[in-house]
């Protein structure tokens, strides 16, 4: 009888471990496919597997000695993983350099500056003589003047 009870107990113990294996797992899936859609990483090697590459590189890292279990596999993972991470920010920096040849090294913006300087008609006209004076040639159209409000004028007044 107490050789069939620990039969009964081994089965019990393994079926709780199985399920807290099976709890781990689902554990670890979670966190991966968290870690695959809130990380650039995570998110380029999703990439990559949907391309179905993933599987050729799992395959030559399995064919190695040992298998999963040896640390030349999780060595070539790495190495893979690194490898797409890398080619990915290649091809971001190619793309940048083609968008740098098609629209130019750099924006440049332009601004223009206008000086804007109240005369008196007198010495408009002044200046108008003194050009006639030295022979060039003088636009003799009179600009219109806008008149100013009252508190524009005293505004200009007091700067």
């Amino acid at each position: 009888m107490p050789k069939e009870n620990a039969e009964f107990l081994d089965y019990i113990d393994g079926i709780k471990r199985k399920e807290q294996e099976k709890e781990e797992w689902e554990r670890t899936l979670q966190w991966k496919k968290e870690w695959r859609e809130t990380t650039y990483a995570g998110m380029l090697i999703a990439l990559v597997e949907r391309t179905g590459t993933a599987k050729f590189f799992e395959a030559i890292a399995s064919s190695l000695e040992g298998g999963e279990d040896r640390a030349s596999f999780y060595a070539i993972k790495i190495i893979y993983r690194v490898g797409m991470i890398t080619s990915c920010i290649m091809f971001v920096f190619i793309l940048g350099f083609l968008f740098k040849m098609l629209f130019g090294d750099e924006i440049v913006i332009e601004q223009e500056v206008v000086l804007v300087e109240e005369i008196t008609r007198s010495q408009y006209e002044a200046e108008l003589r003194e050009k006639k004076e030295r022979g060039e040639v003088v636009d003799e159209t009179i600009p219109i003047v806008k008149k100013q409000s009252k508190a524009r004028q005293r505004r200009g007044k007091r700067d």
